[in-house]
């Protein structure tokens, strides 16, 4: 009887760790523009740390990116390559104001518009 509790209740363990392991997010997208872009090429994203681009530009969201997964640290490099494909994947040209805190960098995503 006690194998059997026991077999069950690793069962249930085994499950709820890999559905929660699943719901682990490294990055997100909050759209702050009703305006839909084409996507833009990771490559050609900007990111302004404290100063502004001198073009003309739009708000189209923030994106964030998680500085650890599963408790073990990201690299810069991993970090910042997802918050451009994230930036990109709605069309942006810049990511402006980023800022970081223990768990996660974040930034507004722009779209020139000149």
């Amino acid at each position: 009887m006690k194998k059997v509790v026991f077999q069950i209740f690793l069962a249930c363990t085994l499950l709820i760790g890999a559905t929660s392991l699943q719901s682990c997010k490294t990055s997100s997208i909050m759209k702050t523009s009703s305006e839909s872009f084409a996507k833009t090429n990771p490559d050609d994203i900007e990111v302004f740390m404290s100063k502004k681009p001198t073009k003309k530009f739009i708000e189209l969201g923030t994106v964030s990116s998680s500085k650890h997964v599963m408790g073990f640290s990201r690299s810069d490099k991993k970090i910042y390559k997802e918050l451009k494909e994230k930036a990109a994947s709605i069309g942006g040209n810049a990511i402006i104001n980023l800022t970081e805190d223990l768990a996660s960098k974040k930034g507004v995503v722009i779209r020139y518009t000149e």
